[in-house]
């Protein structure tokens, strides 16, 4: 039986192979999309499920809160508090310290390797997570000062098939012994680095209200409601006399399971987070996608039915029972869906390099390949599912009736075209607003100058002064002006490092909790960035009182401070900083979040980066004047504007991935329309020609044929008008600073797929108007 059925199926698609093949590239794009984004979903939602006991592993973070409820959360730690939960607290098996890491370069044997991204922790970080060794022995593993373990990768990079243990690299002039590899670390962990150094933290550190290392808690089987309780009445204990100096300000700890970590964007001085709603969002839309073709295949197969209406009723006749029918159907569906299966999951591993680039990820061949029994499982019961309706109508005693374009059949095309037409308005949306950030005006006066940052990597050894490299470079003809600034003034680029809280009191003397960034900068900084001067002076150089008390803020600190009259106040009654002058507000950072308060120090010693304009062709020459100068330091630069590109480079990547859906997604549709026009035209044939044989003219016969398309398109698009606008809406409130929800985004998107739609019907309407009458009515 099996075997005859085989042959049937196998004979039904040679009979309709243009339904065929439409249904089996239709599927397997769906398929593709769906095994892409799974991948990446698992991906996503798999963060650190890799180290073992993962669910016992929490980290410790701080919050402030103000008398007036403003908290601020901090996912840093103070580690002399770390350690005293660890003496006091049983329930805690393990505790690590890992400090915030950073870019370093290291020397080996007369070669330099840089951008290594080097942390600090505690030898306990071995016993807290899960690091499968490749070389050395773990017990050893930091266990003493100056000693470095290495990823595979890094290792290799650095020794090629030497033996990388007892040797001896340089970091900032300081020797590490290598005395451990460990393996890569997986794509999906938080906590990413390079290297490991040893980290000499005991617990003797002060204990202030914040930290500048991470804290991570290995729990036993203890109650965490209890322990939360307990740590927080010890942090009670411990901070009472620096709480009663903060006035009515209370501190708290809280214990952030590992595996909610990854989507947590809430804390400052945090590690990149990810979206979890672009992962849900992607999520629907792949199974959109995958609908999409499922309505096709019921469509196309329901459209079928005319033209196979003899061979069920003669498998009737001669004894198949509906069972039989059905069966057949249903095995018909479930080959088709295996068969897209298989050539999707054969497209994905044949396109893995393609896939990696557009999502930033590194998946491998068995990302793909473990998601094969889940997948299968998902689209065989597609298959099922799909093939239901048409059994239905198959054993309805007269099909002609229920056959092309019912109204269930209607309905399913209309669905299709508006999930089309929300995702064409989506990515018009999307494309708008990158552009928006990208062009909206910064505040700074740097549109007209190409600004090079160059990192100082000097210690304190071999640094040569601000002064000394001032002149130095300052003689070069390529360089038109120049600046010096500290640890957050690279524009663009800065991280939250920078950022304090600050509570003082405002001009009604409540006191105000807010995060403020601290950048030092010199004299010329302000000159060289564009940045408006709207209030007071800049900075001088030679004036001891600006070297030690004098502030420059922007105009939100003053808005956040109620000042009408800023120049002249005391930051607080407790300090002598005093504001000597108001710059107008300017974007330092993504426009994701509005702009924060700022306050302005000038750098006297230490400068992170030299900020030069120039143009691009004649950075060479500075380059080789570097090299000459410092022969032994780094030469490391970067443009400005290129970092505020690089900040919307996630959602150009987003942009990206959604556009790459949309086609596939209107190709799939295109794809039904295309055969179930096909079929429409062939039941017409007699009608065509009997309209063309009373003067019918061509057009008249292509609108005819278009007309009833044409009523779906405008349904689609009056029912997706309310949904994409929600959506979108809902879209833009991530962003602080956003384009507008325009009306012709709507239009566009509507006539792009209208125009789609029409182009596809009316290139088989056309073929079939214009062909000789007599063809159809010669059997008449």
């Amino acid at each position: 039986m099996l075997k005859l059925l085989f042959v049937v199926i196998t004979r039904g698609f040679r009979k309709n192979k243009l339904d065929f093949f439409l249904n089996l590239f239709g599927l397997s794009f769906a398929m593709l999309v769906f095994i892409c984004i799974s991948v990446y979903v698992k991906d996503e939602l798999s963060y650190d499920k890799h180290h073992v006991n993962g669910e016992q592993i929490y980290r410790l973070t701080t919050s402030l809160t103000s008398p007036n409820g403003q908290q601020t959360n901090m996912a840093l730690a103070n580690t002399a508090f770390a350690h005293l939960l660890k003496n006091n607290c049983p329930e805690l098996e393990e505790i690590v310290c890992v400090d915030i890491g950073g870019d370093y370069s290291i020397n080996y044997a007369d070669y330099e390797y840089k951008h290594i991204n080097i942390r600090e922790a505690t030898p306990s970080i071995f016993e807290v997570f899960s690091y499968p060794v490749v070389e050395g022995s773990v017990e050893e593993f930091l266990k003493s000062p100056n000693t470095i373990v290495l990823t595979e990768t890094l290792s290799k990079t650095i020794f090629q098939e030497s033996p990388p243990l007892g040797e001896v690299i340089t970091i900032d002039n300081e020797n590490y012994t290598v005395n451990g590899i460990i393996e890569d670390l997986p794509g999906n962990s938080d906590l990413q680095f390079s290297a490991l150094t040893y980290s000499a933290i005991n617990g003797t550190e002060e204990l202030v209200e914040w930290g500048n290392y991470f804290v991570y808690c290995k729990l036993n089987s203890a109650n965490l409601k209890m322990l939360k309780t307990k740590i927080n009445k010890l942090t009670d204990d411990k901070y009472v006399e620096l709480l009663e100096q903060m006035g009515g300000f209370k501190l708290s700890h809280n214990l952030q399971p590992l595996h909610s970590i990854h989507f947590d964007n809430t804390l400052l001085a945090d590690t990149p987070k990810g979206n979890r709603k672009m992962v849900f969002m992607f999520s629907g839309i792949a199974f959109l996608i995958l609908v999409i073709a499922a309505i096709n295949y019921i469509n196309l197969y329901t459209a079928q039915l005319n033209r196979r209406q003899k061979e069920f009723s003669i498998r009737k006749v001669f004894g198949c029972s509906r069972k039989w029918i059905l069966f057949h159907v249903l095995s018909e569906s479930f080959i088709n869906f295996i068969l897209a299966a298989f050539f999707a999951l054969t497209l994905s591993l044949l396109m893995l390099p393609f896939i990696n680039e557009l999502f930033g990820k590194q998946f491998t061949g068995n990302s793909i390949i473990q998601q094969i029994i889940p997948l299968l499982f998902i689209f065989a019961i597609s298959g099922i599912l799909s093939g239901i309706y048409p059994a239905y109508k198959i054993n309805k005693t007269e099909i002609s009736k229920h056959l092309l374009f019912s109204r269930f059949g209607k309905i399913l095309v209309i669905f299709q075209n508006c999930i089309s037409i929300i995702m064409i308005a989506a990515v018009l949306l999307l494309g708008k607003q990158v552009q928006f950030m990208k062009d909206h005006d910064l505040g700074l006066g740097i549109s007209k100058k190409k600004i090079v940052a160059i990192n100082l990597p000097f210690d304190t050894n071999n640094f040569p002064g601000t002064e000394t490299l001032r002149q130095e470079f300052s003689s070069l003809a390529e360089i038109e002006s120049l600046a010096f600034g500290g640890g957050g003034t690279n524009l663009g680029a800065t991280d939250n490092w920078t950022k304090t809280i600050m509570i003082v009191e405002d001009e009604q003397g409540n006191e105000v909790q807010f995060v403020v960034n601290q950048p030092r900068i010199d004299k010329n900084y302000i000159d060289l960035f564009g940045i408006k001067l709207i209030e007071g002076r800049a900075f001088n150089p030679t004036s001891e009182y600006d070297r030690k008390w004098g502030v420059i803020i922007n105009s939100t600190y003053a808005k956040t401070m109620g000042w009408k009259k800023p120049i002249g106040k005391l930051l607080s009654t407790e300090s002598e900083h005093k504001v000597i002058g108001v710059v107008e507000d300017f974007h330092f950072d993504a426009l994701y979040n509005p702009i924060e308060p700022l306050m302005f120090q000038i750098l006297e010693n230490d400068p992170a980066f030299l900020f030069a304009s120039v143009e691009p062709e004649n950075l060479k020459h500075i380059k080789n004047h570097w090299k000459k100068t410092f022969s032994d330091v780094p030469f490391e630069y970067s443009f400005i504007d290129d970092h505020f590109d690089t900040l919307y480079h996630k959602n150009e990547k987003e942009m990206t991935i959604f556009s790459y859906m949309t086609i596939i997604a209107i190709l799939i549709s295109c794809m039904g329309l295309y055969g179930l026009t096909s079929h429409f035209t062939t039941n017409k044939t007699k009608e065509i020609g009997i309209r063309k044989v009373n003067g019918a003219t061509v057009f008249e016969i292509i609108k005819m044929l278009n007309i009833d398309f044409l009523k779906w398109m405008i349904i689609a698009f009056i029912l997706a008008i309310p949904i994409s606008y929600y959506a979108m809406n809902s879209w833009l409130e991530n962003f602080a600073y956003k384009t507008e929800l325009s009306w012709w985004i709507f239009a566009l998107a509507g006539i792009i797929a209208l125009l789609i739609a029409l182009i596809t019907v009316s290139f088989q309407t056309f073929k079939v108007a214009r062909r000789n009458p007599v063809e159809a009515l010669r059997y008449e």
